[in-house]
């Protein structure tokens, strides 16, 4: 067993280098910025990069060495990463953004963990390197800022994977680690370039459509206005966007197998045709639900359409306000943003793949009450016939996970209906509190900044553990209290 003085090591010596990295991010920005002639701003970004090479080149004086991580290592890793990297990235916000120390941190974790709940309520009167800065921290952290941590300073050994998986990411495209992260990066850039080129054939201005390709491509959903989508009035701004928002909440490996070998590999895989499903039914149920608010069939599905596949995509941009739906609109919406996307995406929620293997998990439970108690019990998953034992052993990360995931949502539900008070009801805060964890990002008008400190802290809070699905909290939770012991 180690010590926890190596344990600390291990972690620190393996966040030095994120540090150094967001902090020349941040100082790239700078030098933009004073070339302009923005001191401000550039100040602003100096001081994080300061903060940021400063204590990674700490850490590095200390522990000059990075050391192998095992996989709980690297959860404590991200864990902390989400916390600190946003916590270094927030100085450009109170320095020329004049906000809080509170809503400054608030922003920056919501661009990193790809949220997209704003504490500016005119994002456009903000400086542009302000508001090309949220669109970086989304776009960087649809990926995640351990893979890019990762890709960056690639090293052999096992401690590379490690890392990969501590970011909820466990498929390999190609067989290597660092074939598999320069497929991901290669598509996300061209998915990228693709999605501003779309925009830009819809009229969009150049600075519009760049900041609005690189929020949705990652499903994060920042908008350089405060109405988000809704202040464009444009539908085809909105057609062209639900193609966007679905490709950042496909699987890479299903993306990577189109680009190489055609469409029909889209449609072979058993989760992106469920998540079709799914968004087909949901849509089509939310349309339905919505034709009696806004009595005409046409806009109820232009507005319920966009805002299902926003919110089951996790990208969270609003053409319409939701927070006049119906119960029943918002209790769809709530679930469609607790599914989540695909694993393997830059969504967020629980992810279609669990639910799958949870929907699996109960035809498998149907099949064996009716056959005899020796009887070898298989299912077909994808088209392949899986034995009972097999689906255990997937079942058993998907039913912790999604147990976790509405626990904590169910926590939060209690405690946001005590802060807000009567204010709200019932509809809005599970809706909000959905939004949030599931990294989301759509508001019904209590996420904004009037919520009171704690209520942010609590947004805060449901936001990170979104966006690490959990696990890697708690390992960071159980490691400050008891170390590593068994």
């Amino acid at each position: 067993m180690m010590p926890i003085g190596r344990d600390m090591a291990i972690i620190l010596s393996n966040l030095k280098g994120l540090f150094i990295i967001i902090g020349s991010i941040m100082l790239g920005m700078a030098t933009i910025s004073a070339y302009f002639g923005e001191t401000m701003v550039a100040d602003g970004f100096f001081y994080g990069a300061l903060l940021g090479i400063g204590l990674g080149m700490v850490l590095h004086t200390v522990y000059p060495e990075s050391r192998e991580p095992e996989l709980r290592h690297a959860m404590v890793v991200a864990a902390i990463a989400y916390l600190v990297v946003p916590g270094i990235s927030a100085i450009p916000y109170v320095v020329t953004g004049h906000m809080g120390l509170l809503d400054a941190f608030f922003e920056a974790i919501s661009g990193w963990t790809g949220s997209g709940f704003s504490m500016m309520p005119e994002p456009q009167s903000s400086h542009p390197m302000i508001l090309l800065w949220r669109s970086i921290t989304q776009w960087i952290g649809g990926l995640g800022v351990i893979l890019l941590m990762v890709t960056i300073l690639i090293r052999p050994g096992t401690s590379t994977y490690m890392l990969y998986q501590s970011e909820a990411r466990k498929d390999k495209i190609l067989p290597s680690i660092r074939s598999t992260l320069n497929v991901i990066w290669s598509l996300y850039l061209a998915l990228t370039i693709l999605a501003m080129l779309l925009l830009l054939a819809t009229g969009l201005p150049a600075w519009d459509a760049l900041n609005t390709a690189m929020t949705a491509i990652s499903t994060g959903g920042f908008s350089i206005y405060g109405e988000s989508i809704a202040a464009y009035h444009s539908l085809p701004l909105e057609l062209a966007l639900l193609p966007i928002m679905l490709a950042g909440a496909l699987p890479f490996a299903v993306m990577y197998r189109t680009a190489r070998k055609g469409v029909s590999k889209l449609f072979d895989d058993a989760q992106v045709k469920a998540f079709i499903f799914m968004i087909v039914a949901g849509a089509l149920l939310l349309s339905i639900e919505n034709y009696y608010y806004y009595g005409n069939i046409a806009e109820s599905i232009r507005y319920s359409v966009f805002q299902f596949i926003s919110a089951i995509t996790c990208t969270g941009f609003q053409s319409a306000d939701v927070s006049q739906w119906s119960q029943s609109a918002l209790l769809i919406m709530s679930i469609a943003m607790i599914i989540g996307g695909c694993a393997g995406s830059t969504a967020g929620g629980i992810k279609v793949a669990r639910a799958i293997f949870v929907g699996n998990e109960v035809k498998l439970w149907f099949t064996r009450m009716l056959h005899s108690k020796n009887s070898i019990v298989a299912i077909k998953i994808g088209g392949k016939r899986v034995t009972e034992d097999v689906v255990d052993q997937e079942m058993a990360e998907a039913s912790l996970i999604s147990f976790l995931w509405l626990i904590s949502a169910l926590v939060s539900v209690l405690l946001l209906s005590h802060i807000v008070g009567q204010r709200f009801d019932l509809s809005h805060i599970i809706f909000a509190v959905c939004s949030a964890q599931g990294n989301v990002g759509i508001t019904c008008g209590i996420i904004n900044q009037s919520l009171p400190a704690i209520g942010k802290l609590l947004v805060i809070m449901n936001m990170w553990i979104g966006r690490l699905e959990i696990i890697p909290v708690l390992v960071l939770v159980r490691y400050l209290l008891k170390g590593f012991k068994s």
